[in-house]
């Protein structure tokens, strides 16, 4: 295996890893998104019930317990998007570890094929 070879496994193997990373902060981010939602769902949440327990229902207080279901339906989906997103950097972090252990043995190769390359 000639060095050439050899660094494009690397390349390769840092390319995946560099999206990984990306798919990491993504992930990370839209959790991020997603709590924020949370604690702002669960506030709305609490004041929709809080104006449903009174004598009687107004429009308002409806109002405000659609806009929670909605706010609530949204935070489920930025939720899926988060796992999707942490899923496919686990997915690709295995594909970067194949890639690394590809490159180091071709390193190894090209050591035994080029011992005065040390």
């Amino acid at each position: 295996m000639t060095e050439e070879q050899v660094l494009r496994l690397v390349e390769k193997s840092e390319e995946l890893w560099d999206k990984a990373l990306e798919s990491r902060k993504r992930a990370n981010e839209l959790t991020i998104e997603a709590e924020t939602l949370g604690l702002q769902v669960e506030s709305l949440a609490s004041d929709a019930t809080t104006s449903l327990k009174g004598a009687s229902i107004s429009e308002e207080s409806l109002k405000e317990a659609t806009d929670v279901q909605n706010k609530s339906i949204d935070l489920g989906s930025l939720l899926q998007k988060a796992v999707e997103a942490s899923k496919e950097a686990d997915e690709i972090e295995a594909l970067a570890e194949e890639a690394l252990a590809v490159a180091e043995a071709g390193l190894e190769q090209h050591l035994k094929d080029f011992p005065e390359a040390d």
